[in-house]
């Protein structure tokens, strides 16, 4: 979202002075959570990535991100939606050819369990999890063992 723009509301940015600060990199990792920018992820263009990572000619994955699964603050969502972006996963991870996804929260954050104060931007991220707080799956659990149920292309 950095790399578009569009968390600061300019243009296409890019990752060209990232390149420049890191040129021993060999592979791009993505942080990618575009609920904060796309109300659907059926918004989200097909060349999401693939335009960030087309210049690099290094191999590139999402290593962090996610969708939220409720709605917080002027962000509406669902679990149904999370799913539809774990789906959506497939196109915009194939356009890149992409060579992995991780998903970094397993289960959602328990914002009761954890001390006070907390940052306001942590409730964001609270319901990005495949699994809700007491470890029962959610529908993008489905969607993200479907993902990772293709097979392998071989490099």
């Amino acid at each position: 979202e950095t790399a578009w723009g569009l968390l600061q509301g300019t243009s296409y940015v890019g990752i060209d002075a990232d390149r420049r600060d890191f040129p021993f990199m060999q592979m791009l990792g993505l942080s990618s959570y575009p609920f904060l920018t796309y109300a659907d992820p059926a918004n989200i263009p097909v060349d999401y990535y693939r335009h960030v990572v087309s210049a690099a000619a290094l191999p590139a994955m999402v290593v962090e991100g996610g969708w939220a699964s409720a709605s917080v603050a002027n962000i509406v969502s669902s679990a149904a939606t999370q799913a539809r972006c774990i789906t959506r996963y497939r196109e915009l991870l194939d356009s890149m050819s992409a060579i992995g996804v991780i998903q970094l929260d397993f289960a959602d954050v328990d914002l009761s369990a954890l001390p006070p104060p907390l940052p306001a931007e942590l409730a964001l991220f609270a319901s990005i999890g495949l699994v809700d707080t007491n470890y029962r799956p959610k529908p993008a659990l489905a969607a993200w063992d479907a993902l990772h149920a293709r097979p392998l292309a071989a490099r």
